[in-house]
């Protein structure tokens, strides 16, 4: 089901969210979250932690792209492992064919980001996906 409240995001918003993931991650203050869609309104979410999941499975592809490179500008290195296993995991298995190739052009372009997809396992990914993925984390892509 795609909610196309997350396409109204803007990069502010998206960049607050992120910074919010990070810093719950992290055991400290999150601070203020922006207007986030509400994907279970009999258990509403009040953390950006409890958001995160709903957003993998309602946002749409670009949406969920926008968190993955907000949240990785704003990750340490306790909460890379996150990110890579949650929203990069679940992006990559639905929509890898499309993705892929911006994953590799920034692991060669960043170490961090390759030492960040070390943290992913195949789960629903294609098995072209995962084999590009396992390359470009390895710095061979």
């Amino acid at each position: 089901m795609h909610d196309s409240r997350w396409d109204l995001l803007t990069d502010a918003e998206w960049d607050s969210f992120a910074r919010a993931w990070v810093a719950e991650l992290s055991g400290r203050p999150a601070g203020p979250l922006p207007n986030l869609p509400v994907a279970f309104e009999d258990e509403p979410q009040t953390s950006a932690v409890e958001f995160v999941v709903p957003m993998n499975f309602t946002a749409s592809a670009e949406a969920q792209w926008k968190f993955i490179m907000s949240a990785f500008r704003h990750a340490d290195d306790n909460t890379l492992g996150h990110l890579a296993a949650g929203p990069v995991e679940h992006l990559l298995s639905k929509h890898g064919d499309g993705y892929i190739a911006r994953f590799e052009k920034l692991a060669r372009e960043n170490p961090r980001f390759a030492q960040m997809l070390r943290g992913c396992y195949k789960h629903l990914m294609s098995d072209a996906v995962w084999a590009r993925l396992c390359e470009a984390r390895n710095g061979t892509p």
